[in-house]
């Protein structure tokens, strides 16, 4: 009999194992800033506002930020300072919707030749991938057609509706 018949035979007499009693481990539980970056981006689901940006926790771990285009609502300011760590507002040079259309609008003059596009993460520019397929000089002509900044991440292509991840000289990674 394999383990997993005897553990859902309890007449067999093995005894079935327990969930783990006492604390969670550390590393399971949700920091103090994961959880101040989940509320207030729940605020910004539940609120929707064109000038919203992105929450994000920066590299150090302990630093979370709200970008947001222009003054944002008292609300907002509300639900930041009531959270257990500081939480920053930065400004924000566009807004989501803004990029979201100057990524559409990119993705449609460019059929092949940008393989995913999106606001980056501070909401300071497109973020893009091109196709290994893309001419040497799609990068700077893409720049030079776009109204807002673009931020170039790679080369990738798109298999089967998966991203195949590739290195800017086309080897894979």
């Amino acid at each position: 009999m394999s383990d997993s018949d005897a553990r859902s035979r309890p007449e067999a007499g093995v005894k079935i194992p327990r969930d783990p009693e006492g604390p969670v481990p550390g590393e399971v539980l949700p920091t103090a800033e994961e959880e101040a970056a989940q509320a207030v981006m729940q605020w910004l689901t539940e609120n929707r506002d064109t000038n919203a940006g992105s929450v994000s926790i920066l590299d150090d771990h302990k630093t979370v930020v709200v970008y947001w285009k222009g003054d944002p609502p008292t609300e907002l300011q509300q639900v930041v300072a009531s959270q257990p760590v500081p939480v920053s507002i930065r400004q924000a040079p566009y807004s989501r919707d803004e990029l979201v259309a100057a990524a559409r609008s990119l993705l449609e003059a460019n059929k092949g030749v940008i393989s995913s596009a999106g606001p980056n993460h501070d909401f300071s520019a497109v973020s893009i991938s091109l196709s290994s397929k893309a001419p040497e000089t799609a990068l700077a002509t893409l720049r030079a057609q776009s109204a807002v900044p673009i931020e170039f991440r790679g080369v990738q292509d798109i298999t089967y509706g998966r991203p195949s991840p590739r290195t800017p000289d086309g080897g894979t990674s």
